[in-house]
């Protein structure tokens, strides 16, 4: 329909200002699937269609960012950025979890239920297409075997209707305005149809899980044992175990018998995983098992030298000893020719002791040699 709609308008535009022999024109008309809405209507892209995400980025940056800056002030002023939208995005995730909106519409049910799936920013989208459906007429046209279709116009406009199709087995809805399509999130028509057919609750395959409040857990769910990345694996498990530790907070504290449950539950499960890590690092390891190193405390200059100083006197302590215990047999050895030498006593000693042997003794009272 939109399509037909383009066709006329483009028709109409050609006639009234005589561009039939146009050349650029009508290479513009050939790349129509390219640049015009109603071709692009059934394409996803994350709500990114222009330009102006980028252009606030680069605003944002230009408030951080100088030119004469040199290269240590632009980290540190980029990093400033960053902390920025991580602070942004900490404080959204925080407004969407643990703070309820006020419902508005004249639909709570639903209006409740996009409130605690989807995230705070997405679920003003969804609010305002649910507000557009209390305004609408929806008239049942054809029920075919298991589908239904719908027209559905805005109060007020019943010249411009919109057809939606209703699977009833397998619980989707489509709707010709392809705005789901476009940017995944139900229409007005279609909410329009469910409060005709007084559903309460967004069918299942209508809610795309990128603009949940789970969307981070459910993606790290699935990278959780990717083993190509073993850093990617550790912050997704991490990301994960936190996403759950912070649910049974926040269900848990709500009642004294639930804490202290959940609270005893928790400590077991640390015991149980210290003592399994324990187990595991004085059996068998494998070859790629990396356990923590083991803590030696470090010596301080002074410890170093006191430390060599008893070393030295220990060696010199044991030379004197092997002199002394030489000393001692040499004495109670009958002389000859066979006299035992301590097996410790090195040559230079020995050969010390031999040349006090040989040396001629001084008489104490004359000074003359014997």
């Amino acid at each position: 329909m939109i399509v037909k709609e383009f066709q006329v308008m483009w028709g109409d535009m050609v006639a009234r200002y005589n561009l039939s022999s146009n050349s650029w024109f009508d290479q513009t008309y050939e790349l129509r699937y390219l640049w015009d809405l109603a071709y692009l209507r059934d394409q996803f892209f994350g709500q990114i269609r222009t330009t102006c995400q980028c252009e606030g980025i680069n605003s944002l940056i230009k408030a951080y960012v100088r030119k004469k800056d040199i290269l240590l002030e632009f980290i540190n002023n980029m990093e400033t950025v960053v902390s920025h939208y991580r602070n942004n995005a900490r404080v959204a995730e925080f407004n969407s979890k643990y703070t309820d909106p006020v419902l508005v519409t004249s639909l709570p049910t639903l209006e409740d239920f996009a409130a605690k799936i989807f995230t705070r920013n997405m679920f003003q989208e969804v609010r305002k297409k649910i507000e557009g459906a209390c305004a609408m007429n929806t008239e049942l046209v054809i029920q075919d075997g298991g589908k239904l279709y719908f027209k559905c116009n805005n109060f007020g406009v019943p010249e411009i209707d919109h057809v939606v199709e209703f699977d009833i087995v397998g619980r989707m809805l489509r709707c010709e305005c392809l705005w789901f399509e476009n940017r995944e999130i139900p229409c007005m028509h279609i909410f329009a149809c469910l409060k005709h057919q007084h559903i309460e609750v967004i069918p299942e395959r209508l809610v795309c899980k990128r603009w949940t409040k789970n969307a981070k857990s459910d993606f790290m769910k699935s990278n959780i044992d990717d083993p190509n990345d073993s850093d990617k694996v550790l912050k997704c498990r991490l990301g994960v175990l936190g996403a759950e530790c912070s649910r049974l907070i926040d269900v848990a504290c709500k009642n004294s018998s639930d804490f202290v449950e959940a609270m005893n539950d928790v400590v077991n499960t640390i015991t149980k995983t210290q003592n399994r890590g324990e187990n595991s690092r004085n059996g068998n390891l494998d070859d790629d098992y990396v356990v923590d190193p083991l803590v030696v405390k470090t010596q301080k200059a002074g410890s170093v030298k006191n430390q060599q100083k008893i070393e030295k006197d220990r060696n010199i302590g044991g030379r004197i000893a092997a002199k002394s215990a030489f000393t001692d047999q040499v004495k109670t050895s009958s002389p000859g020719p066979n006299i035992p030498i301590c097996a410790s006593t090195s040559n230079e000693e020995f050969g010390m002791n031999s040349r006090l042997a040989e040396s001629p003794v001084v008489a104490p009272e004359t000074g003359m040699a014997d």
